[in-house]
């Protein structure tokens, strides 16, 4: 077997541990969503709640102004981990967790 043969199965191997490391370690996907209806908007706290990414857009120096722009386009489903369901257009951070996104609102 050749050395660079030899290389590139350590390679793999040393990528395939790396991407086993606890997902702690670096800290966990987060995303500005904003909540939406997509078909029956969800009554109750413990319940996914479909939401739009938002992009924040501006200048970026103290004390500037913002917009907050949803892109409409794209759903992504997160389940609500507070006490209180959102009232339709609540921005909040969605973490990835598990394979699911995640987010808390308490009102």
């Amino acid at each position: 077997m050749s050395a660079r043969v030899l290389r590139d199965r350590q390679q793999a191997a040393s990528d395939a541990v790396r991407r086993m490391a606890s997902p702690g370690e670096g800290g966990s996907e987060a995303a500005l969503v904003q909540t939406k209806s997509a078909g029956a908007y969800p009554t109750v706290a413990s319940a996914f709640f479909a939401c739009s990414p938002v992009r924040i857009q501006g200048a970026e120096v103290e004390g500037a102004g913002v917009a907050f722009v949803p892109d409409a386009s794209r759903t992504i489903f997160a389940y609500n981990l507070g006490t209180k369901a959102p009232p339709l257009g609540t921005r909040v951070i969605a973490h990835a967790c598990g394979g699911r996104w995640t987010f808390r609102y308490d009102g």
